[in-house]
């Protein structure tokens, strides 16, 4: 996926109230770097699990290896490393034109979420929903499957079990 960096991914504005983030260079938080290399993987995810199910990230390792100023396009790839059962690894990267921005991974948990929800005594989220984007022109998102197989690095296709 490709993503324009905005003034507010930046650090000085990540914790306004914060005089230390407030005086660093204005360039790309590695928190929000974090949560653009985990979107791709989301959104391969969301196309194998079903919709009462959600991934968790319960991992991340990433090396943010440039800084990045607002305007700036990255191109973020997600590359599936591993499936045991319900966890996927994903291998991460951004780049900008010039340079590998960040490099490392990303490890999901696929939960049926309302039992998460109950388990955890957490209330639904309360915001409405994000509208469907549609796929671009030939290209068409995986069908509901009750096997949930996806392919990870080595071809071999690995199946999400449930919980």
């Amino acid at each position: 996926m490709t993503y324009q960096v905005h003034p507010r991914d930046l650090v000085t504005t990540l914790f306004p109230s914060s005089p230390e983030f407030a005086r660093k260079p204005a360039v790309l938080a590695t928190g929000i770097l974090v949560a653009l290399c985990e979107w791709p993987a989301m959104d391969a995810l969301r196309e194998v699990i079903s919709e009462d199910e959600d991934s968790l990230g319960i991992g991340v390792w990433l090396c943010h290896q440039a800084p990045v100023r607002a305007g700036t396009t990255l191109t973020i790839t997600a590359r599936c490393a591993s499936v045991t059962g319900r966890v996927s690894r994903w291998d991460v990267r951004a780049d900008d034109h010039r340079h590998t921005v960040a490099h490392g991974w990303a490890e999901f948990a696929v939960v049926r979420t309302a039992e998460f929800l109950q388990r955890h005594w957490l209330a639904p989220a309360t915001d409405p929903p994000v509208p469907h984007v549609s796929d671009p022109p030939g290209q068409h998102r995986a069908q509901a499957n009750p096997e949930r197989v996806i392919t990870h690095g080595s071809g071999r296709p690995r199946r999400m079990a449930p919980i």
